[in-house]
């Protein structure tokens, strides 16, 4: 039976997690909550795989495929703040469910598309039933686990968002193998179907019980400023950075998000207190998870790239290289608590920070014939690094806010990882496209007009105007492509590894000592005070 809020003058000031009926069955719903994450994660990683399919079947173009995967990024960062404040005040499990509806909505309408643009349409769709769905699990979770708990369950949250980004290329992939690419859609509907049952069913009702009134026009200005901020990244990577309609988005963005950040320091009840980021371990946590996923996202953008158009690899063979990152993910997030009780948090994430680095590092030398192992220990140092990184400073902007706000905070943490992920793709992307073109040479081969500058503009689309040529021709063009991606990929990797070698002597600098960061969490409360209490003593982790 679907779980009724108790009686008023009951229950209703009980914290969930002190009920029994939520405190016996927490760990399953964290598996439910977990679920409905992974999905969120895998549609965007699972794309990765699929972009050469729906560009041969659909005759999508090099802007169409980066719309069907932006266009998912664009509306689910936009919606992220406004998504969660509405599920602080209207109730978590409500806007988990709306967001289960219109993810799984957006699927089918993509699944069962005949053009690139409704593909568009279904991603857009899908974004913003996931800008829904990702702060609200997160909420949830912090409501239903006890303080000395939360740590543990946070960072087993972490290791599923990582494992889920791992293992969408392995499932699209195989989905790819057997059927066409809208499978690679539509196996998210039954997953959907069973998941709302289960959170309908089993989930409390949770929400600030204070009644905060909304904050209309905060929500406004959030959502035209990130969106325009995030619309300005996404074509820069492709118009330029000093295109007018790109430096024209950028003026926007600076101008509404200032407008913004006005507005919530005078607000009566702002949707985003300014006050939270004089907080170290939610302004630090925030830039950590952005730096992380600036890296990671546009690393696995180039990566997917290079198997595929550089290596040979199929879709599924792409998918099943990238296996070394979920056991790491999976194996040390949950961990990742003991160790910043024991070394510090801001030393845990900047050894993380390292880790990543040194995974980067590995990948500097790689060419197309570089051995399978050395992309192994690769991926395995980045997926450690990202584990023991991210799930403390996730826990550390979760403990830095009031439970009333909870929807906000795990808002916050989410839109830092979408708008750090785009940035990545951007940035890195167009990094890695000017050194290929300024590293491929043509030089001998006897190419058409139209076949040359198809060749100049990406790896990818040298690949397919490779097949238009004689044998010979072809083999040396698909050759030299794959080396100047592979020498802007090398290049690009070290570039990547100094960013995170800096970010982790800057968390050093910045961030609490473990000494310090005990104090913190044992001056965070838990109870109906509202207060988070996440506690990361080194008491509260051994109670697990």
């Amino acid at each position: 039976m679907t779980f009724e809020p108790p009686a008023p003058g009951t229950l209703a000031s009980v914290p969930l997690y002190e009920r029994p009926e939520v405190h016996q069955r927490r760990w399953f719903l964290l598996g439910i909550l977990c679920l409905s994450l992974v999905m969120i994660v895998m549609a965007v990683s699972s794309l990765n795989v699929a972009l050469p399919t729906l560009q041969r079947d659909l005759d999508a173009s090099s802007t169409m495929l980066q719309w069907i995967v932006d266009s998912y990024a664009l509306v689910f960062a936009g919606l992220l703040l406004v998504a969660g404040a509405l599920g602080d005040r209207f109730g978590r499990k409500g806007t988990l469910l709306i967001g289960l509806g219109l993810f799984g909505a957006g699927a089918i309408v993509s699944g069962l598309a005949s053009t690139a643009t409704v593909v568009i349409a279904g991603r857009a769709v899908q974004g913003a039933g996931a800008a829904f769905v990702m702060p609200a699990t997160l909420s949830l979770l912090t409501a239903i686990f006890p303080p000395h708990e939360r740590a543990k369950a946070i960072a087993t949250w972490v290791a599923f968002a990582g494992a889920g980004g791992a293992l969408g290329p392995i499932v699209s992939g195989a989905l790819l193998e057997r059927f066409w690419w809208g499978s690679a859609f539509l196996f998210n509907v039954p997953v959907v179907a069973v998941t709302a049952i289960a959170i309908a069913v089993y989930s409390p009702r949770s929400q600030d019980d204070t009644a905060t009134p909304l904050d209309p026009r905060g929500a406004a200005l959030s959502l035209v400023g990130l969106t325009s901020l995030l619309f300005g990244i996404i074509e820069g990577a492709e118009r330029g950075w000093t295109d007018t309609l790109v430096l024209g988005s950028f003026v926007v963005a600076a101008v509404v998000l200032v407008s913004f950040i006005r507005w919530e320091m005078v607000a009566e009840h702002p949707m985003l207190p300014v006050s939270y980021f004089r907080d170290r371990r939610f302004s630090v946590g925030s830039a950590v998870i952005t730096t992380s996923f600036f890296v990671m996202f546009g690393w696995f953008f180039l990566f997917s790239l290079y198997l595929q158009f550089v290596r040979g690899y199929s879709p599924l063979e792409a998918g099943l290289a990238t296996l070394p990152l979920p056991p790491m993910f999976i194996i040390l997030s949950p961990r990742s608590a003991e160790i910043a009780a024991r070394i510090g948090s801001g030393r845990t994430m900047a050894l993380g920070f390292l880790l990543v680095g040194a995974g980067m590092t590995v990948l500097a030398p790689v060419t197309p014939d570089t051995p399978y192992v050395v992309l192994a220990v690769a991926l395995a140092l980045m997926g450690a690094g990202m584990a023991i990184t991210t799930a403390p400073a996730t826990t550390s902007i979760l403990s830095a806010v009031p439970m009333s706000k909870a929807g906000v905070a795990s808002a916050v943490n989410d839109t830092t990882r979408e708008l750090g992920g785009a940035l990545g793709i951007a940035v890195i992307g167009t990094l890695v496209s000017s050194l290929y073109r300024s590293r491929l040479d043509l030089g001998g081969l006897e190419l058409p007009a139209g076949a040359a500058r198809e060749a100049e503009a990406s790896v990818g689309q040298a690949v397919t105007a490779s097949s238009q040529l004689d044998e010979g021709t072809a083999g040396r063009l698909v050759e030299r492509a794959g080396d100047a991606f592979s020498s802007a990929f090398g290049l690009t990797a070290i570039i990547s590894a100094a960013i995170v070698v800096v970010a982790a002597i800057l968390v050093l600098r910045t961030f609490s000592s473990a000494k310090e960061l005990e104090a913190e969490a044992a001056a965070v409360l838990a109870g109906p005070d509202g207060s988070t209490g996440i506690e990361l003593a080194a008491e509260g982790v051994a109670a697990n």
